[in-house]
């Protein structure tokens, strides 16, 4: 790495920890100078990360993560009866279907990461030369996935969506994009499409918690906001780690896989911390942790165990501070980590796998008491993995539904064929 590029991230992570430079934003006189103040006050650790990609897959990272930010914008801060039409028509600028931009934004903001989406959608011009002045792969490739983001963007402002459709369709398609971006011709986009979903899903539910979002949860404070969150956390982080542990080893470029493993680290400690559970490195070693496990699979491999045994804290934490969830004092049981040696690429599989992983755990012999709180646990985990794979299943889709059955019923014969020989 260079000097100016060592350089560059050490200014993006102070960054992390001041307000944004708006003046400097609004005053930048070229696409690279808005990109240099608005990265990282954009996108907070994902702007840190970027920096540790290589030239070609920054510069199309970040033009793509600026125009998302315009989007953004648009669907926040324009006149609700407007804002439909205005995202699509943001979109259809960007990408170069249509020369006339959207009107301007004139919303009074309230967070920091509002006004800087407002600065940006006020240089959409330039954030449009950066889109244009991309090879021609990489400039389809951002422009399908700013018109899918826009329309799914569109269509909540329409009709609300569920948050986890919303969710899969606008962060979930920007992960799926993020993942053809680095995986570089590693796996097709197709195969990684259901497990970067679940990507989506998790970093809305942290966006939601930093946030503040109340309204959406039907919280009263921030404790309930967290817990609804963090309850609603178990499946997606499931996939979200699957998809890490397959594709991370596996990206060629090391940059990318240091970005990725950084992102994982970073939100993992973000969530974990809400509930007051351990992150899993310190705050000065995370960048160091995040090198470290892009030289091999077996450091990449060490790296995820950390972070599912912090996720695994974080799910104790929360269900031992709540009354009607806890059981009782005893060890934790393990539960993502029991996930970890599963390879498919489709979540229905992983959570059953799971499901029965915990299941299996339970003792064998005849009960002739009450279970011990690990083993309660265990089977409230469980149960809520088998409701999370059924409430994924579309409503009213009858073969979906039995096809889940079939699955959950084949899982079962597997394990009770596995202890009949032992």
């Amino acid at each position: 790495m260079s000097g100016g590029r060592v350089g560059e991230l050490a200014y993006g992570l102070r960054c992390l920890r001041r307000p944004p430079n708006l003046a400097a934003m609004r005053a930048a006189r070229s696409p690279a100078e808005l990109a240099r103040h608005a990265l990282v006050p954009a996108a907070r650790n994902l702007g840190v990360a970027i920096g540790f990609l290589p030239a070609h897959l920054r510069a199309e990272a970040t033009a793509a993560l600026f125009a998302c930010r315009v989007l953004d914008a648009y669907e926040d801060l324009m006149e609700p009866g407007l804002a439909g039409a205005a995202v699509r028509t943001a979109a259809s600028y960007l990408t170069g279907a249509t020369p006339t931009p959207p009107p301007p934004l004139h919303a009074v903001v309230v967070r920091d990461s509002e006004a800087v989406d407002q600065v940006l959608a006020a240089r959409i011009l330039d954030v449009r030369a950066m889109v244009s002045a991309l090879p021609d792969d990489g400039r389809q490739r951002v422009g399908r996935m700013l018109v899918d983001v826009a329309g799914v963007m569109a269509r909540n402002l329409e009709a609300v969506l569920p948050r986890s459709t919303y969710s899969e369709g606008v962060l979930g398609r920007v992960a799926r994009y993020a993942c053809s971006l680095i995986a570089e011709g590693a796996f097709a986009e197709a195969d990684l499409a259901e497990l970067a979903g679940c990507i989506g899903i998790t970093t809305q539910l942290a966006n939601d918690l930093r946030d503040g979002e109340l309204a959406l949860y039907g919280a009263g404070d921030r404790g309930e906001l967290t817990r609804a969150v963090l309850l609603r956390l178990l499946v997606p982080a499931l996939g979200s780690l699957a998809l890490l542990a397959r594709l991370g080893p596996r990206v060629p470029s090391r940059g990318a896989r240091i970005a990725m493993a950084y992102m994982a680290i970073t939100t993992t400690a973000f969530l974990s911390g809400a509930v007051g559970a351990p992150a899993p490195y310190r705050r000065r070693l995370r960048l160091g942790a995040a090198v470290l496990a892009s030289r091999s699979p077996v450091h990449w491999a060490m790296m995820m165990k950390r972070v599912r045994c912090c996720a695994d804290a974080a799910i104790h934490r929360l269900l031992d501070a709540s009354l009607e969830l806890s059981v009782g004092p005893g060890p934790a049981p393990e539960v993502l980590g029991l996930g970890g040696g599963s390879t498919s690429p489709s979540l229905g599989p992983l959570t059953i796998d799971l499901t029965f992983a915990l299941v299996e755990a339970l003792p064998e012999e005849p009960m002739s008491g009450e279970l011990s709180g690990q083993h309660k646990r265990r089977m409230m985990i469980a149960d809520h993995l088998a409701f999370g794979a059924l409430e994924r299943v579309p409503p009213g889709d009858t073969d979906a539904m039995q096809a889940l059955a079939t699955q959950f019923q084949l899982a079962a014969l597997e394990m009770t064929s596995q202890k009949g020989r032992q």
